[in-house]
């Protein structure tokens, strides 16, 4: 049993070794405050590796990167994300604000490889515009809206996965542009350019 249990721990020694120099470090995001529609400013970009994170009270412009590892927004965080690919979906719970490839904002469409999670989203910082903003992107893995309170935009998609709504405080918009869902619907929409 002690040999046995030996070959075990060398195991996980010689795994936590090969793996030890390359470990993956989520990138915490905080690209600053965004000026006014169109958005404007530093950007994260390029190859990201790990995931990333966007903490309470920052602000995150993901602009022409290739994201592996996911994104969370955590309580109090805002996320755009523009002309993006993020592989391992989005997890958003309690943020201000979270838009993809929102055309009000010049901002390019995005392809999410893995589900949308989208909870307790508050009413948005950029005034009568939706705090959720779905737009102009692909998304392989579906999208999941609950517990929000602000306007919600979902257009112009292509949504494989299925598209699911519980407890928002408003009916979703879709700009006159509806998207192409495939999967179970359960949101309803309103007319609302």
């Amino acid at each position: 049993m002690k040999k046995l249990a030996r070959i075990h721990i060398g195991l996980l020694g010689l795994a936590l070794l090969g793996f030890g120099g390359q470990a993956l470090a989520t990138t915490v995001c905080d690209t600053g405050p965004l000026a006014s529609p169109p958005i404007s400013g530093a950007a994260l970009s390029g190859t990201v590796v790990g995931g990333v994170v966007v903490n309470a009270g920052a602000t995150c412009l993901i602009n022409g990167a290739n994201v592996s590892g996911g994104v969370r927004v955590n309580p109090g965080g805002a996320l755009f994300v523009c002309a993006s690919t993020i592989n391992g979906g989005v997890t958003s719970n309690g943020a201000m604000e979270v838009v993809f490839g929102a055309e009000e904002l010049n901002c390019g469409g995005d392809t999410v490889n893995g589900i949308i999670k989208i909870s307790n989203n508050g009413p948005g910082i950029f005034g009568p515009q939706p705090s959720i903003g779905i737009e102009r992107s692909i998304l392989n893995g579906g999208v999941r809206l609950s517990n929000n309170q602000g306007l919600i935009a979902v257009s112009q998609n292509t949504i494989a996965g299925g598209l699911a709504c519980s407890n928002n405080v408003g009916d979703l918009i879709d700009e006159g542009e509806p998207s192409i869902i495939t999967g179970k619907v359960s949101c309803k929409f309103v007319d609302s350019e």
